[in-house]
């Protein structure tokens, strides 16, 4: 008598978690695939292998290494304050520190930032790095949607009234500064440059509702289940709904199933140790696994702890050539290199 089939479980979904889905049971388990031709394919980004000449130069700006319509996830590095300001007029940023610090100043008011912090930066909202307590790395979403705080299962996910900080009105107005002070306005790709014989960030005070605003990785919990699973708790959403940010930290729960995903690209970070996290086990790595690919990631239920966070989006995001150069093929199980990557042929 023959033995019966290993039975593997997948999990097909629309609209993420949130719309109607169907489980599927075969033998094989689909995300070990042997190899794959061609550019739509998971990949693991190593953010730090970035050279410094990346970031060089009097308007060096945020590096994209995947991008999609109105969407752009990128890296950012800096050894010491800019001398100017930036304005981004096209898109919302969502900066996430991964070491460094220091104050950034806007033209909302001033933060004392850290690593482990997220920092909400609207649409036309002018900023700069005052000072550096040590070198900056930044992983940055820049976004057309308008960014939300839209917490989850709060205070249980993290508690707004107490780690959400807002930016501190400077009450004092801008002097007069030697020679020129220059904002660098970002639309789009391109950059135009607006030049003052003052400071033009300084504000007397802010009302009602805060632009700039950040809370601290740390202060993000992953909640628990004795049994079953549990989905991620959602942290930041945007206003068109096309974008949601979800708090991964290790939590008990069951190890995610294996699903399609085939309304949103998935895009974690993986923040902070001590522990690794499947296959990643360094700060700063980006992982992308496209609408469609079948994964199922790695368990969550680890201890002493990681910490991370994944982005959902519609939008369909392309590798830039700057993130192929730091990016390897990624296999969908425990998200380490794919045993296959030398050898796949990817066309760039």
């Amino acid at each position: 008598m023959s033995a019966e089939p290993e039975v593997n479980v997948e999990l097909y979904s629309r609209s993420g978690f949130g719309g109607p889905f169907t489980t599927i049971v075969r033998a094989q388990y689909l995300p070990d695939f042997k190899r794959a031709e061609g550019d739509y394919l998971p990949r693991r980004f190593q953010t730090w292998k970035l050279a410094d000449e990346a970031f060089a130069g009097a308007h060096a700006l945020p590096v994209p290494i995947l991008t999609g319509d109105g969407l752009a996830i990128e890296v950012n590095r800096l050894s010491g304050p800019p001398a100017h300001a930036v304005k981004n007029v096209a898109a919302d940023e969502l900066h996430y520190v991964v070491d460094g610090g220091g104050e950034l100043d806007t033209m909302a008011g001033v933060l004392q930032v850290r690593a482990g912090d997220f920092v909400r930066i609207p649409r036309g909202i002018a900023y700069r790095w005052n000072t550096l307590t040590a070198p900056l790395n930044e992983v940055v979403v820049t976004t057309s949607s308008e960014i939300t705080v839209d917490p989850q299962n709060a205070p249980g996910t993290f508690n707004p009234d107490l780690h959400l900080d807002v930016a501190t009105p400077h009450g004092r107005p801008g002097g007069p500064v030697d020679g020129e002070y220059e904002v660098v306005f970002r639309h789009g790709d391109r950059l135009t440059s607006y030049f003052f014989d003052y400071d033009p960030l300084p504000c007397l005070d802010v009302k009602g509702a805060p632009p700039v605003v950040r809370v601290n990785i740390e202060h993000i919990h992953g909640l628990a289940v004795d049994d079953g699973g549990l989905q991620p708790a959602r942290l930041f959403g945007s206003v068109s709904g096309r974008d949601l940010l979800f708090g991964i930290n290790s939590r008990r729960s069951d190890r995610p199933p294996v699903h399609h995903n085939v309304d949103y690209d998935e895009i974690i970070c993986y923040a902070a140790g001590p522990t690794p996290w499947g296959g990643v086990d360094t700060p700063g790595t980006v992982t992308w696994v496209p609408k469609g690919v079948l994964h199922q990631g790695p368990e969550e239920d680890v201890q002493p702890g990681y910490k991370a966070w994944l982005l959902e989006t519609r939008v369909d995001m392309t590798a830039t050539p700057a993130g192929l150069g730091i990016s390897q093929i990624m296999e969908t199980n425990q998200y380490g290199v794919h045993p296959s990557n030398e050898h796949s042929a990817v066309s760039v």
